[in-house]
């Protein structure tokens, strides 16, 4: 399948996947735990190599504490391998969990992850390829599409960003305006 043809599987209105995963500190992230103490902010990168993830994980940390504030927890998923989430966390500061889902059963589930051809990743096929290899570990050759999700408290997706173009992203405006409370939101 195309990367560009990808359907989304959820929608917003749509119970959220529930997920576990173990993060760079060595501890186990659970979304419905997390969802205890406040919604999800749910974000897929493609990689360290990925110029556009570094910059939206970078974002994502400049605006953590106006996250907080509204109780929300940030997780982010990738396939990527321990020692390359590590050089994440180095180049972006973030302290959030990111979770390696080594078996990309994360990703699958939300069903966003696609494999990597040359008409899936027309630019920069072999350097996608090339990253995605060793950051992974393996030449299963698959990727998250970079969505984002935003899951309330009652687990139903309350926001997607979903494009198959891996450089649009969420912006972190549009991420805080569907965190905030739904009275709030109206008076806008």
């Amino acid at each position: 399948m195309a990367q560009g043809d990808h359907q989304q599987k959820y929608g917003v209105g749509d119970p959220a996947p529930e997920f576990k995963g173990i993060d760079q500190y060595e501890k186990e992230i659970n979304s419905r735990e997390l969802r205890e103490n406040g919604p999800v902010v749910l974000v897929f990168y493609r990689g360290t190599w990925c110029p556009y993830c570094k910059k939206h994980v970078s974002a994502l940390q400049n605006s953590l504490e106006e996250f907080t504030k509204l109780g929300a927890s940030i997780v982010v998923v990738t396939p990527e391998q321990s020692e390359f989430v590590d050089k994440m966390v180095k180049k972006t500061k973030a302290t959030f969990s990111i979770i390696h889902d080594k078996d990309y059963k994360i990703m699958k589930e939300f069903g966003i992850d696609f494999k990597i051809s040359e008409e899936t990743v027309p630019r920069s096929y072999d350097y996608v390829l090339n990253g995605t290899r060793e950051a992974n570990g393996n030449e299963d050759d698959l990727l998250p599409i970079p969505a984002t999700y935003v899951i309330n408290t009652e687990g139903t997706i309350d926001y997607i960003h979903f494009d198959p173009d891996y450089r649009n992203r969420s912006s972190m405006e549009d991420i805080l305006t569907h965190l905030k409370p739904k009275q709030e939101n109206a008076k806008d």
